[in-house]
């Protein structure tokens, strides 16, 4: 295989190495060989302004632990971060070699090891990353073999750490959505096209173990009414079409137990929502939840809001988990005046009107979050 097979051989490796970060060390490696170079590697400047060596081939772990430990701020190659982004720097384009060899860096670091020179390019330089690509050449400085291979593979090289930079905030934000999905209470579910999970919080996941009124055929969400279902297809089929084709959906859904379900279809075909969406390869977001009200987490800050007794925050929440005055007042063993006292002075504290009203309030103080 010739200098250019080779060549191509190499950023092919170069851009897997890019999506699969246990790759670059063989890469490294490679690139070291074709360069006719003895040892090489990719070093990344941390928030504080140390080194940080990713990734090292041909160097003993012993001269990379006393590089970063103790000589790296010695190191004349340093000098490359106020460089050109990609452009190649030998030890020569910063110190005279004859001062070289008398530097303790030299003779403590580099002489040991057989090294004369390095050739060292700055691949990326920005307010989030700053990195590095070193070279080193034994027996002599770096010579045109060494600047050609390198010359052909910096542009590649860069190209190569932007995207793993990419691919590294696009995880990141994956794990934070990730997390931040398992903690609402709502199931959501991201939806393709084609009505394939792509992802399910901790709440959607329990609904589908469930198979009631949702459940997962194949990868494929499926619900317990066939008109709901048809509705579901076709609002995710009219995403291809832009936002424009399906602006959202409301389901109905019913469990076999008679309680009930209301999912909110959203697109995400724009936006932000884009963005988001294509962290998942999801077009649309399917929001479901009981139709109940959580009476368990709001009441206490409810009555401490308002001012409630204990006698009127049990009435309060008679009225909405029983229903009217008559049933309260039977379930609590109490006159139906007694409750319509309570009641009328709940509505004074809570500035409402009317059941209907007091219903809203608890659902407004029920968090989205699981607490």
């Amino acid at each position: 295989m010739g200098l250019n097979e080779e060549l191509l051989s190499l950023v092919g490796d170069i851009y897997d190495a890019a999506l699969d970060d246990s790759r670059w060390t063989t890469t490294l490696g490679s690139i070291v060989d074709l360069a006719g170079g003895q040892g090489g590697g990719l070093v990344r400047i941390g928030a504080r302004g140390e080194a940080v060596i990713s990734h090292a081939v041909g160097v003993d772990p012993a001269y990379v632990r006393s590089y970063i430990e103790t000589y790296e701020p010695f190191d004349p190659s340093r000098a490359v971060l106020h460089a050109p982004v990609g452009q190649i720097q030998t030890i020569g384009d910063w110190i005279d070699v004859d001062e070289f060899r008398k530097t303790m860096f030299y003779n403590e670091w580099t002489r040991p090891q057989g090294l004369e020179d390095a050739a060292n390019i700055l691949l990326e330089k920005s307010t989030d990353v700053i990195s590095r690509l070193s070279i080193m050449k034994a027996g002599g400085p770096v010579d045109r073999k060494m600047y050609r291979v390198i010359s052909y593979i910096t542009p590649h090289m860069q190209r190569a750490m932007h995207v793993r930079q990419k691919l590294q905030q696009q995880n990141a934000l994956e794990m934070t959505s990730a997390r931040t999905l398992d903690a609402l209470r709502a199931a959501i579910l991201l939806l393709d096209v084609n009505g394939h999970i792509t992802h399910a919080n901790t709440s959607a996941q329990e609904v589908l173990d469930e198979a009631d009124v949702l459940r997962s055929v194949h990868g494929r969400l499926a619900t317990s009414d066939l008109n709901a279902d048809r509705m579901l297809r076709q609002a995710l089929a009219g995403t291809v079409l832009g936002e424009r084709a399906m602006t959202g959906l409301s389901l109905h859904l019913a469990a076999r137990d008679g309680s009930h379900y209301v999912g909110h279809l959203v697109p995400l075909t724009a936006g932000r929502r884009k963005t988001f969406g294509a962290g998942y390869e999801a077009c649309a977001v399917l929001f479901v939840s009981k139709a109940a009200i959580d009476t368990i987490v709001a009441p206490d800050l409810v009555r401490k809001l308002f001012k409630l007794t204990p006698a009127e925050l049990r009435v309060f929440l008679s009225i909405i988990e029983v229903g009217g005055v008559p049933d309260v007042a039977k379930s609590m063993g109490v006159a139906e005046t007694t409750i319509k006292t309570h009641l009328a002075r709940i509505f004074t504290k809570t500035g409402t009107k009317r059941q209907a009203d007091l219903v809203r309030l608890v659902a407004a103080f029920t968090p989205p979050i699981k607490i």
